[in-house]
């Protein structure tokens, strides 16, 4: 679909990895809530600084091109 939907990845983000792995799948944003209100304000820099070292670790450049990767690996 490209630029043309947005998904938002919603439920079961309680840390970076699992955020990662709905951006890879093809979410253009994620939403914690529960995780926020039993980790408190500090999750958010938690998931920040988790995702900016998983991009680092990528082979993508930007966190926009890791969108969707998953399933462009998995089309012929």
């Amino acid at each position: 679909m490209g630029d043309r939907l947005v998904l938002v990845g919603v439920g079961g983000i309680e840390n970076a990895e699992d955020a990662w792995q709905r951006i890879l799948a093809g979410a253009t944003l994620v939403q914690g809530y529960s995780a926020f209100i039993y980790e408190g304000p500090f999750y958010a820099r938690a998931i920040h600084k988790g995702l900016a070292a998983r991009l680092a670790a990528s082979p993508y450049a930007t966190l926009a091109e890791a969108v969707g990767a998953d399933n462009r690996k998995a089309t012929p």
